[in-house]
């Protein structure tokens, strides 16, 4: 938006407090708003953190000609804040989050329903509905919500060389602890001299969990880094030959239609992907040769992907060009 001529600001939440309160990148003003140290997932004291962000958003803005909800955590200010117009990114089935724990609670399961209701009933009232799915925009229409899906892809970099040694890269929020306890495991499968090294970097609710379970392996090469910078991808990516992004099929959003935009950052590296089989990422990987799907559970099998995929290179023909336009397309599409 701001390429295209607008003045942006983003309001952002700083949950650990670590960050500068106001900064400009690429000519974005991004103000970070402080309400006490917030955890990530699921908890009272997330959700306490995040309707405190809200507060603390609609104190500080007054009117704007476009207001942009990233997710449904921030779809109630759709209605708080005074705005022209008003786009819901849906980027996720936030709701399916609630039961991630416990998919069996009564409770959860009750939250979760209650979080899905509230979030159709306000995805109505917005002016326009974006999805980082074509899947999400098909669910969205089963309940006559119509919306454009806009895929986080990037531009296509320049191709890294590979590095001497294979090395498995998972780079975001570490929230399923049995998608590393799956990879873990399968390493096992692997000759020792040519056993790939891990490199796990983000933060989440499952950071220090994860952590904790890679001291268990102790005959695998297991690096867990903090969060990082999206400056820092490049370099990231020199380090891996491998993308790992498969996810707990008990996670609801996987079979629904989730793309992990991370597949598509490797791919603009020339970096294959490893990924859920027999799902909606699965199909997309498969069908632009991006990487492989491997079964949920299929312990070996992901061995074998594993061995077979590194070194080899892969091209994003598709890259953020067509999904920007379609996006700005939305935009331009308001009397402003």
């Amino acid at each position: 938006m701001s390429d295209a001529g607008h003045d942006v600001t983003i309001h952002a939440f700083d949950r650990q407090e670590n960050l500068e309160s106001i900064t400009e990148e690429n000519g974005v003003k991004i103000v970070r708003h402080r309400v006490g140290i917030t955890p990530y997932g699921g908890s009272y004291s997330t959700i306490k953190g995040i309707q405190k962000f809200r507060k603390s958003v609609v104190n500080k803005v007054t009117e704007v000609d476009i207001l942009h909800c990233h997710d449904a955590d921030t779809l109630p200010l759709a209605t708080q804040i005074n705005a022209k117009y008003t786009i819901f990114d849906m980027h996720d089935l936030h709701h399916t989050w609630a039961r991630m724990t416990n998919p069996k609670s009564i409770l959860r399961r009750l939250v979760s329903t209650r979080m899905k209701s509230a979030m159709l009933s306000r995805a109505k009232l917005v002016d326009s509905v974006i999805t980082s799915s074509r899947y999400f925009s098909d669910w969205l229409n089963e309940h006559s919500i119509s919306s454009t899906f806009v895929e986080n892809r990037m531009a296509r970099q320049s191709e890294l060389a590979n590095p001497t040694f294979p090395t498995i890269g998972y780079f975001g929020r570490i929230r399923d602890p049995a998608a590393f306890q799956l990879l873990f495991e399968s390493l096992k499968f692997i000759e020792p001299t040519h056993r790939p090294n891990v490199i796990i970097a983000g933060d989440g609710v499952s950071a220090e969990m994860v952590k904790q379970m890679s001291m268990n392996y102790s005959d695998l090469d297991i690096q867990v880094r903090t969060g990082f910078d999206h400056s820092e991808l490049p370099s990231m990516m020199a380090e891996i030959s491998i993308m790992f992004a498969m996810y707990s099929p008990e996670r609801g959003n996987i079979a629904e239609g989730a793309i992990p935009s991370k597949m598509f950052e490797a791919a603009a590296f020339g970096r294959p992907s490893i990924v859920n089989a027999d799902t909606p990422m699965g199909e997309i990987c498969e069908a632009e040769s991006l990487g492989l799907g491997v079964e949920w559970g299929d312990v070996e099998g992901l061995a074998n992907t594993i061995t077979r995929l590194h070194g080899t290179t892969v091209e994003l023909i598709h890259d953020e060009s067509s999904e920007r336009e379609k996006f700005l397309n939305v935009v331009n599409g308001f009397k402003i």
